[in-house]
């Protein structure tokens, strides 16, 4: 069923399409700021271009910050700098920043020069900090009094900010120097008596993070203790930034699409993979090792060719051994990887997950195990016993998946235990290896009790 939304962004590109502009401006008033900016994120820089100067100039700041980074970058930077310049002006600081980012170094700097002399000193600033820490991330722009202020003061200051911050759910407490002393929230605000002095309200407790926190921890702060912002304080507790809430959502989803293209191989970001070349420079290296280890699997096995000739019912059985351990060992990995990601996984927990995966892939290995080797007796050839073959085929299929269970479990907290991102343990190293140690075992227990070498 197309719905209202999918109608509008087909009638959208048609009329690109036909260039008419008369009733693409009718289109885009009917679609909202986000809805537009995620159609620019797919469209060549000529095309956005057009619709961002069809816009009303007041939606066109919100438009860019609601596209992807790297996708707003490249349509600033097709801008005359005076024009770009009026539209970075009318980005929050921390938006802006993460968009011009992704600029060159010439058409920042020109950039740059169109701006008011602070505004730009502010954006450099920002720009100083690794745009994957707290720095990075933070907005310059907050609320804060002294603790000898009353709540009428902090509500004055609130409603007289020329430079409203893009969300506001605290004032902090600061001393003369900028240290943080603590922190009142709104709500607090609203319902205090106009004379009662902040100190006596605010709360002292306040978590915090250094401006050179990496942005994971920053997101797990947030998630644990249900924080809408953080406050950043440098070396010295001086406040000099606050990370909202909308912008670790943000992380949390980049950090979360990272880590599912590092256990596919396919890189670290969906814009490695927009061109051609970019997705084969990420992706050939995890394929060359795939295609490395499928060779080891292949030699490894040239040894029971006698067996295979004696009895080739067990050659049918082999893609289904190889499929089932291949599946518990991404299964074990993916849960160990998203586990250590979110802060599940802990040094006290490590010898009982691995003990919990090692026994589903005993019992489930069993369990299919059973339902496979009953079908493989109705294939035996003449001269083969069908209930050898069959218990052949059900113990390599649960000695093949209590494998990969052990194999998945162990080798991302291994990776981690050597600091080493353990997303990239789901990728060929785990299928690879857990096919190689599968097979084999399968092998040689054929070997073993069909009494053939």
């Amino acid at each position: 069923m197309v719905t209202t939304r999918t109608r509008k962004i087909r009638i959208l590109h048609a009329l690109l399409r036909a260039g008419d502009k008369r009733r693409l401006r009718r289109t885009l008033e009917r679609l909202d700021d986000v809805e537009v900016a995620g159609q620019l994120d797919n469209l060549d820089t000529d095309d956005q271009l057009t619709v961002l100067r069809i816009v009303a100039a007041p939606r066109r700041a919100e438009i860019i910050a609601a596209m992807r980074y790297e996708s707003a970058a490249g349509l600033v930077a097709a801008l005359a700098p005076e024009e770009a310049a009026s539209l970075v002006d009318d980005l929050d600081a921390d938006d802006a920043v993460d968009i011009l980012g992704y600029l060159p170094e010439g058409a920042l700097s020109g950039i740059l020069k169109q701006l008011d002399r602070q505004d730009a000193d502010e954006i450099e600033d920002l720009l100083a900090y690794d745009e994957e820490t707290a720095g990075g991330l933070m907005s310059p722009q907050f609320f804060s009094c002294s603790p000898q202020a009353t709540v009428a003061d902090a509500m004055a200051v609130i409603q007289s900010s020329e430079e409203q911050p893009e969300t506001a759910f605290y004032v902090y407490v600061c001393d003369e120097d900028d240290h943080l002393l603590g922190v009142c929230s709104l709500r607090m605000l609203v319902i205090s008596r106009p004379d009662q002095p902040l100190r006596d309200i605010m709360f002292t407790e306040v978590s915090t993070v250094n401006a050179d926190t990496d942005q994971e921890d920053v997101a797990e702060m947030v998630s644990r203790y249900d924080l809408v912002a953080v406050p950043v304080v440098d070396d010295q507790r001086r406040l000099i930034g606050v990370v909202d809430v909308d912008d670790v959502v943000d992380v949390i989803r980049e950090e979360a699409t990272e880590d599912i293209l590092k256990m596919a191989g396919a890189g670290e970001d969906l814009a490695d993979a927009r061109s051609f070349l970019g997705a084969l420079k990420v992706r050939w290296r995890w394929l060359m090792a795939a295609a490395v280890g499928g060779t080891a699997a292949a030699l490894s096995l040239s040894g029971f060719d006698a067996l295979l000739a004696t009895v080739p019912a067990l050659a049918f059985f082999m893609p289904v051994v190889a499929a089932m351990g291949g599946n518990i060992g991404i299964q074990s990995s993916t849960i160990v990887v998203r586990g250590l990601a979110v802060g599940y996984i802990e040094a006290d927990r490590v010898r009982r997950l691995v003990v919990r995966e090692v026994g589903l892939g005993v019992v489930m290995g069993m369990l299919f195990g059973v339902l496979i080797g009953s079908v493989s007796m109705g294939v035996a050839e003449a001269g083969t016993d069908p209930l050898r073959l069959g218990t052949v085929v059900a113990l390599g299929t649960a000695g093949s998946m209590t494998i990969a269970a052990a194999v998945g479990t162990s080798t991302p907290l291994l990776l981690d235990r050597l600091d080493i991102d353990p997303a990239v343990a789901t990728g060929p190293f785990v299928t690879t290896s857990v096919d190689i140690a599968g097979l084999l075992f399968y092998f040689w227990l054929a070997s073993v009790l069909l009494g053939i070498t």
